[in-house]
């Protein structure tokens, strides 16, 4: 098994962070090779005097010294964050999670909007053979060299709402079978439309304080009426644990 580097805090230069479509790419330079698993996440100090807690982002890619992160802007703290310039220096804390389990010889990637954002390390972790099932509202959200990244990796597929690019409808329609496992990060109500006998795999997105479960700001009611913290138990959990 992997030795995964213990979370800390990193305090790393800028190297880009421009807008890719509906998304912010955002690059930062390392001062060591970290080790992490897909679906594990960063937390990112915003210096804001009116913000306090961090804020989370799954991991994007990681090359040697270098690690990206994919985000959409939501709020005042991903909106201070996208005025950020190359040079800047932010100070983070990770890497934080679970992590998806690196399993299944055909798997299928599901996206929805800004999940796609842990989808391509995944993609790139992975050993037998990879699919990306992307879904928008528009396919204006969608950057063409961004997706070319993911093709590189596995086939692609794109459904949007109003049939702007690719197929037409929402992404859980075009949901099959044929896999040994599928991979999933979105909205909820994406979740919730996934219909398969297959072993899926969650990773949720929603507020995170602490990071390491203390606070328990972020936990989630499963199936059997337990609670679970997404940051410390998830932020991956098996589908049917969660809905």
């Amino acid at each position: 098994m992997e030795r995964l580097s213990t979370p800390r805090i990193y305090n790393c230069e800028i190297l880009e962070n421009r807008p890719v479509g509906g998304l912010f790419l955002l690059t930062l330079a390392l001062d060591e090779v970290i080790t992490a698993r897909a679906g594990q996440f960063f937390l990112i100090r915003i210096d804001r005097e009116d913000i306090v807690l961090r804020r989370a982002f799954s991991i994007f890619d990681m090359e040697e010294n270098r690690l990206s992160f994919l985000y959409r802007v939501v709020g005042k703290g991903t909106a201070w964050l996208s005025d950020r310039k190359v040079g800047y220096t932010l100070n983070i804390f990770g890497p934080l999670g679970n992590g998806f389990s690196l399993t299944g010889d055909r798997c299928l990637l599901v996206g929805g909007g800004s999940g796609i954002a842990p989808l391509y390390y995944l993609g790139k972790s992975l050993k037998g053979e990879v699919n990306f099932l992307f879904g928008a509202q528009t396919g204006s959200f969608f950057d063409k060299d961004l997706l070319s990244r993911y093709a590189e990796i596995g086939k692609l597929e794109i459904v949007t709402e109003d049939s702007s690019l690719g197929k037409r409808g929402l992404v859980t329609q075009y949901i099959d079978d044929n896999y040994a496992r599928i991979y999933a990060c979105g909205p909820v109500e994406m979740f919730k439309n996934i219909k398969t006998d297959i072993p899926v795999e969650i990773s949720l997105e929603t507020r995170i304080a602490c990071g390491f479960g203390a606070c328990r700001g972020c936990v989630v009611k499963t199936t059997k009426g337990e609670y679970k913290r997404v940051c410390k138990d998830g932020p991956v959990f098996d589908l049917r644990e969660i809905f």
